[in-house]
């Protein structure tokens, strides 16, 4: 019994030194300073607007946009897609439009803009529209999903068959052979 009772005390000895000590040493230790938060604050933000001004962009990507109908009117090879709210900016398109009755012009040009619902398109700077008896040169191009065999522009350059036109804006519709020039153009017959 004897063992017991002095395994007990030293036990509760060595249990109340412990909590000793955890009260008391807290108190001995120097208090260290306290982190400024601002800085770190202010670096985290400066990271975060860095991360932010990122534009999200692909590369070499095929796009194939569709009419309301659901039938293909443009299959685009562009280089590089950037994402901005509510639009895409391309660079560096190439690629094919079909009209309704199955013609197929071939389009080139430097930059262009895609909604976010690729149902309008507007390709801009050196645009290049060639098909059947068709050359259409032309600094905007523009095209909607709902009028799909339309596509209106500025500043046009077109040879239609030895027919040279140049208009300040234009409407087309490659289907019904049909150009529309409204306001001032000028036209030459060779």
């Amino acid at each position: 019994m004897k063992k017991t009772t002095i395994f007990i005390i030293i036990i509760s000895s060595i249990i109340i030194l412990s909590i000793f000590l955890i009260k008391v040493f807290p108190i001995l230790q120097p208090k260290s300073k306290p982190v400024g938060l601002l800085p770190l604050l202010n670096e985290e933000e400066s990271k975060a607007k860095e991360v932010s001004e990122e534009i999200p962009f692909l590369k070499n990507v095929e796009i194939i946009l569709v009419d309301k109908n659901n039938r293909c009117n443009w299959k685009l090879f562009v280089e590089i897609v950037e994402e901005k709210e509510e639009i895409r900016l391309l660079s560096r398109i190439k690629g094919e439009y079909y009209t309704l009755s199955g013609d197929k012009y071939l389009v080139e040009a430097a930059k262009g803009q895609l909604d976010e619902d690729f149902t309008s398109l507007n390709l801009s700077e050196e645009v290049t529209l060639l098909g059947p008896d068709l050359n259409l040169y032309a600094k905007e191009l523009s095209w909607d999903s709902q009028r799909a065999d339309e596509i209106v522009g500025k500043s046009l350059n077109i040879d239609y068959g030895g027919l040279t036109v140049k208009a300040e804006e234009f409407s087309l519709k490659p289907d019904d052979s049909e150009l529309e020039i409204p306001g001032h153009s000028r036209s030459t017959f060779r």
